[in-house]
């Protein structure tokens, strides 16, 4: 007889992430399915699909998510019965506790290995919620990259893609002087006098995303 089939969706916007991940669900499963999507919109269209999903695998923070935790909550309420696992590169404590607050079975972290992406997936199949085993405070090297909002984390991740203020507000779907609001609150955050230096400084956090 053969295994049932295990309905997985992956929410990533970047292939090369959502590649590994597939690699390890197919070790994780003996038979699975996977739908893959790369925004937000196309996650809670699925998520409303006829066929119900058993696992779902969603980025934090993705194009056309103008605030991730109020989002995951969203999402949450459209599929109350299906397990959850955030995956991001923002693993300070404050966002893993967000996360699981707002519903999650896990908060994988992008850097996490191989044996630790299967242990979350075995602890949130046995009925357990997974956090990782050090959820520091401080971003690496010391950037205060925690002290940013999810909704500034976003900013500037569109800062990093060389989207303009007018192009972030539309994405964001906020009024321009709100991003520059927010662009001058990452600057005094990251203790930086442009747009280019929060970049540079945020660069190495960004790119595990």
């Amino acid at each position: 007889m053969r295994p049932p089939t295990t309905h997985i969706l992956v929410a990533d916007d970047h292939p090369l992430f959502r590649e590994a991940l597939r690699h390890v669900i197919n070790a994780s499963f003996l038979a699975c399915e996977i739908t893959e999507v790369r925004s937000f919109a196309e996650t809670l269209r699925a998520a409303t699909q006829e066929l119900p999903f058993d696992l779902v695998f969603v980025d934090l923070i993705m194009p056309g998510s103008s605030d991730p935790l109020a989002d995951l909550e969203k999402l949450r309420a459209a599929m109350p019965s299906t397990p959850i696992l955030v995956v991001s590169a923002r693993d300070d404590r404050e966002t893993v506790e967000g996360v699981l607050a707002r519903g999650a079975a896990a908060f994988i972290a992008k850097s996490a290995t191989k044996p630790e992406m299967e242990q979350a997936i075995r602890s949130v199949l046995a009925g357990d919620v997974y956090r990782p085993a050090d959820a520091s405070a401080a971003g690496p090297a010391g950037e205060p990259v925690s002290a940013l909002s999810p909704r500034q984390t976003a900013v500037l991740e569109l800062l990093a893609r060389g989207r303009s203020n007018r192009q972030i507000a539309g994405d964001l779907n906020v009024e321009e002087f709100t991003v520059k609001a927010h662009i001058s609150a990452i600057l005094r955050k990251l203790h930086v006098k442009s747009r280019l230096e929060a970049v540079v400084v945020s660069r190495s956090i960004l790119d595990r995303r």
